[in-house]
């Protein structure tokens, strides 16, 4: 045979092999049936369960009593069992090494009690303090506390249920038998099994179904199936308006995404939000830069205030842009928690998740926008190192340049018109709908002075017409003689 032959040859079995192994995988799993005898090996022991893997009949539970040999020593992990499946179900495979198939005997329970081996029973009832269950033709009780893993919410759900339990106690004194049962170390003994696979298969950003446990003012807890993880109120909603329990339910099923995980203390941080779409991945186009928006304040800081323009996105509206008639040192002056606001973006930066605003006044809130060319009064506000701040009126500021200030080059403008100085000013320029005014003092001084002039040579006028010389007369008496 060739070497081409032989190594067409070795292919052909690894996808014979590759095929039988992927048509085993794809293979229904065949349920375990009551009464049948199987071989297992133990993957792990809980407090009172040791879990055997049965292939593909799943896993079955087999209690640590029987399997105590006389010296007092345990199983362990990895040696092989053969016990008898006492009963299938959604508490999973039951099984038993000293019991036979038909466990509802009765002769069978007080056994199954001393081993403490589950047994199968329906809930037929409710009584004070718990529920009546047929076991085996007698009449059991099972605590309310003991009916599920945690605090039973509503009873009416397990009213007719079949259920698996462990005999806690077995009196056959008198006419009747006591009997008191529960399905709640079974769950435990479930929630421990589970949870040893979810450490060992956890992994961050992964997408896990849940159950939420309770809900707290910082968060939620949600029950993963044997561990608990914290679900912080940030990682639930984009909207910081929304309390924990605005959003969640206990008892309620959801989807949450694992932050972190860490394995030595068993601590799960988990989020709910980031499975919906980032709200700020659309920002620029929905807020650019010059754009009005209505938002609602969500939280008030000395230096300016957040307003929530959409659950997710908030924008910084700072103290110097509040627009209010009169200077204030605190935006809580003005605005509160809840408060509605028209807002204008100034600025946007998507990669530090950063919005600048400023507050719109209400229409007609603080008068109308003044024109070029109008001369106003106005009183001084505050003095920078480019020019002089005035306040026009009512939210409305403007700025004089240095240079329109018609004042000598050096002038300290700081000592000379502090805050509250009167000042006469003409309008140049207006931009951003009345957001933005550029004055000029020096153009009123300007033409305050051609109006003197203009008056004089008017009144000079009048004096020659009447008598008094010529104007070139009136002036050499006005000039001095040198």
């Amino acid at each position: 045979m060739s070497e081409e032959d032989k190594q067409g040859t070795v292919d052909e079995e690894a996808e014979r092999e590759l095929f039988l192994q992927a048509v085993e995988q794809a293979a229904p799993r065949e349920e375990a049936r009551r009464g049948e005898m199987l071989q297992g090996v133990i993957v792990s022991l809980t407090e009172e369960f040791a879990v055997v893997d049965l292939g593909g009949k799943s896993e079955g539970f087999l209690s640590l009593e029987e399997l105590r040999g006389q010296d007092g020593e345990l199983p362990q992990v990895g040696d092989r069992v053969e016990a008898c499946v006492v009963s299938t179900g959604a508490d999973g495979v039951i099984l038993s090494r000293r019991l036979a198939k038909g466990i509802r005997d009765r002769e069978f329970l007080a056994e199954a009690a001393r081993s403490r081996i589950p047994v199968e029973g329906r809930v037929v009832g409710r009584n004070k303090g718990g529920f009546d269950v047929e076991l085996a033709g007698l009449r059991a009780f099972c605590p309310i506390g003991q009916i599920e893993l945690r605090y039973c919410e509503d009873p009416e759900v397990h009213l007719n249920q079949r259920y698996n339990f462990i005999i806690t106690k077995y009196d056959e004194g008198g006419r009747r038998t006591d009997i008191v049962l529960s399905r709640r170390e079974l769950l435990q003994a479930e929630a421990a099994r589970r949870a040893e696979e979810l450490r060992r298969t956890l992994q961050e950003g992964e997408i896990l179904p849940g159950q939420v446990k309770s809900v707290h003012d910082f968060g939620a807890f949600i029950d993963l199936g044997g561990l608990d993880g914290l679900l912080p109120a940030s990682e639930i909603s984009y909207d910081r308006r929304a309390h924990p329990r605005d959003v969640l339910a206990v008892g309620e099923q959801v989807n949450v995404q694992v932050v972190s995980f860490d394995r030595d203390s068993d601590k799960i941080t988990l989020s709910l939000k980031r499975l919906e779409a980032d709200p700020w991945q659309d920002v620029m186009l929905n807020y650019p830069e010059g754009s009005r928006h209505q938002g609602q304040v969500v939280k008030i800081k000395p230096f300016g205030a957040f307003v929530q323009l959409e659950p997710g996105v908030e924008g910084l509206l700072h103290v110097s842009n509040l627009n209010t008639p009169e200077r204030v040192s605190s935006p809580a002056q003005v605005l509160q928690e809840g408060q509605e606001v028209t807002v204008e973006v100034l600025s946007v930066d998507p990669e530090v998740r950063r919005i600048g605003l400023a507050r719109v006044p209400r229409p007609g809130e603080f008068g109308d926008v003044p024109l070029v060319g109008a001369v106003l009064e106005g009183k001084v506000d505050s003095v920078a190192n480019f020019g002089v701040f005035v306040v026009l009126g009512p939210g409305r500021k403007g700025l004089v340049p240095n240079v329109e200030m018609g004042t000598p080059r050096g002038t300290d403008h700081r000592k000379q018109f502090p805050p509250g100085t009167p000042l006469r000013v003409k309008v140049l320029e207006v931009t951003e709908n009345g957001r933005r005014i550029r004055l000029s003092r020096k153009a009123v001084i300007e033409e305050q002075e051609r109006g003197e002039v203009d008056e004089y040579l008017q009144s000079a006028g009048r004096r020659e017409e009447a008598g008094f010389g010529t104007l070139g007369d009136i002036l050499k008496k006005k000039l001095p003689k040198t």
